[in-house]
C-alpha cells in the first residue's frame, strides 16, 4: 500500500468521523431556550456560542483517537 493510499483511507475515515459527529447532534427546544439564557447572561450572541460549542466539540470528537490530529483554529479563533 502507498502513501497516496493510505492519505486516502485517513481522508475517508475523517469525513466518516465528521459526518457521525454532525448526526449526532440532536437539540431539543429546552436545550436551545437554556443556551440562548446563557449567551444572554455572558453577554454575548446565541451564535457565537454555538459555533464556539460546535467547533470544540468536533475537534474533541475528530481528534480523540488521534491527539496530533487537533485542529489550529482553536487557539488562532477562540482561543
Amino acid at each position: 500500500m502507498t502513501n497516496y493510499d493510505m492519505d486516502i483511507i485517513e481522508t475517508q475515515d475523517r469525513c466518516d468521523r465528521f459526518e457521525h459527529a454532525i448526526n449526532c447532534m440532536d437539540i431539543s427546544p429546552i436545550a436551545m431556550m437554556s443556551f440562548e439564557r446563557v449567551a444572554k447572561e455572558n453577554g454575548i450572541t446565541l451564535k457565537h456560542l454555538l459555533e464556539t460549542w460546535l467547533l470544540n466539540a468536533l475537534d474533541r470528537e475528530l481528534s480523540k483517537d488521534n491527539p496530533q490530529s487537533e485542529f489550529s483554529f482553536m487557539e488562532d479563533s477562540y482561543g
